[in-house]
């Protein structure tokens, strides 16, 4: 549940081995709460699976002697559906947001997921992977939309960017779920067993309560009251329903048109520009694109001494251990830091491979160059520790209750448009100027993202959403104070 006056939630951990010692010292543990966080998570393991299912079935379906063959423009699309989907994902994850709350519309985000499923298990063609792709994608979308909204409405400002990591981090276990999988089994098999686990949270979510700011702004206090209750049973609820009470008529907007007269705001128009921005350099700066073609990466990048799947398998889970590492940092050391160290990581370790193909094709002796790609790609993964959990914490935590619909919407559909951008532009890039040449147009976006963030992005940990609100009103009031001096 949300606690804005910065108390400590009975809300739960997910008890994993690296990261028990850091949460079991702020949160204690509740079973009921840990419920949550679980159904949360296996969707998000779920839609890490569709990630995950790219990279061995493309190398394989672009071999002449499986069973089914596609072409490399085929494989580009297949690629590209997906953050294609995640456009309309993020539109209807925004409505959906708006008539029905965060919670109702992560239930939602699972349908098209399991349709997908359904439809990549009996898909013989392109074109079956295309319609699999689009809706899985749609999922997406509709996800990166609602479950930081979710989580930020029942968290509190103690635990809320580590709740938010735990989810995320879902995405890169079930990629190298996938990347394990893909090798040894059919197509079809991969879709029945992803299609139980998308099951599994259909079954177990919609039994959860919705948020209380959810039936708070919808004036149904009782549902509130149980609903806090159920969040956190040590709280006070009478006061907790008062608080809240409090924060949404001070953010309250009727109409659209007044809506849109907030967004104009400076405090708000600069979180959006912070939170799209973010995106942009996660999404730009290659993630999709990497993580999609890794193993056509490796085998291009002549490395032999072990298998290019084997490769894709060790580089992600290690992102896995990276993002369980930003868990524990993120509310300690704030988000700012996180961000700088993953994209001084990103860029170095794109630089570092795209001087690999650039000695390959001078001539180097590959044999003595093969440790380089693989070096590059884990410090690649490094984007888990930081770049990919961030703007999703800062989405939950920027801007006021009535514009969290409008946020998630542009948030999620400008970040998949940067994806499908990214992923359908990567094998043309390649033809026109060379892999080594577009790993340096890589390194050089994250390099930005590390000053951009020095200089732009405020510091939020520890603060609660109702502080966040005063801490971007006077940083434009800073700002304007600064330019009248410069006008003077």
């Amino acid at each position: 549940m949300l606690r804005e006056n910065g108390t400590t939630s009975a809300f739960d951990l997910w008890p994993q081995w690296l990261t028990a010692a850091s949460v079991v010292g702020k949160i204690k543990f509740d079973t009921e709460k840990c419920q949550i966080l679980i159904a949360v998570t296996i969707l998000a393991v779920s839609l890490g699976l569709v990630a995950g299912w790219t990279s061995p079935y493309l190398a394989k379906f672009t071999h002449k002697e499986t069973e089914i063959h596609i072409t490399e423009d085929e494989a580009s699309w297949i690629a590209s559906f997906l953050p294609m989907g995640r456009l309309f994902g993020a539109i209807c994850g925004s409505l959906s947001l708006e008539y029905f709350g965060s919670k109702v519309s992560l239930v939602i985000t699972g349908l098209p997921l399991m349709i997908g499923w359904i439809c990549m298990i009996f898909a013989t063609t392109a074109v079956g992977f295309y319609v699999f792709r689009i809706l899985t994608g749609a999922s997406m979308g509709m996800f990166f939309t609602c479950f930081p909204i979710f989580i930020g409405e029942i968290s509190t400002a103690r635990i809320r960017g580590a709740l938010i990591g735990l989810v995320i981090n879902g995405l890169p276990i079930g990629t190298v779920i996938g990347n394990i999988m893909g090798p040894q089994i059919s197509y079809k098999w991969f879709g029945v067993i992803s299609l139980l686990l998308t099951s599994i949270f259909l079954l177990t979510f919609p039994c959860l309560p919705k948020s209380p700011y959810y039936l708070i702004r919808h004036n149904s206090m009782e549902n509130a009251a149980k609903s806090i209750y159920f969040y956190h049973r040590k709280s006070n609820v009478t006061e907790e329903i008062k608080e809240i009470k409090i924060f949404i008529e001070e953010t309250r907007v009727s109409t659209l048109r007044q809506r849109f007269k907030l967004m104009a705001e400076p405090n708000n128009r600069n979180a959006f520009l912070i939170v799209v921005s973010l995106f942009f350099f996660m999404q730009i700066g290659g993630l999709n694109s990497i993580v999609f073609y890794m193993e056509i990466i490796i085998r291009k990048a002549k490395v032999t001494f072990i298998s290019p799947s084997s490769v894709v398998i060790i580089v992600t889970s290690i992102g896995i251990i990276y993002g369980w590492l930003g868990i524990y940092a993120i509310d300690r050391y704030g988000r700012k830091l996180l961000l700088i160290i993953s994209c001084s990581s990103i860029s170095i370790g794109m630089m570092t491979i795209g001087t690999h193909f650039l000695l390959l094709t001078h001539g180097y002796n590959s044999e003595m160059l093969q440790p380089l790609p693989v070096i590059s790609m884990i410090m690649f993964m490094m984007i888990c520790f930081g770049l990919t959990s961030v703007p999703s914490t800062l989405l939950s935590e920027l801007f006021p209750v009535t514009l969290k619909s409008i946020a998630g919407f542009i948030s999620s559909f400008t970040s998949a448009l940067f994806a499908f951008i990214s992923t359908k532009t990567f094998q043309p890039l390649v033809d026109l100027l060379t892999l080594p040449y577009v790993f340096f147009i890589y390194g050089s976006i994250t390099i930005l993202c590390i000053f951009y963030t020095i200089f732009y992005v405020p510091e939020t940990k520890g603060k609660t959403l109702k502080e966040i609100q005063v801490l971007l009103k006077n940083r434009n009031r800073h700002a304007d104070r600064r330019s009248q001096t410069d006008e003077d």
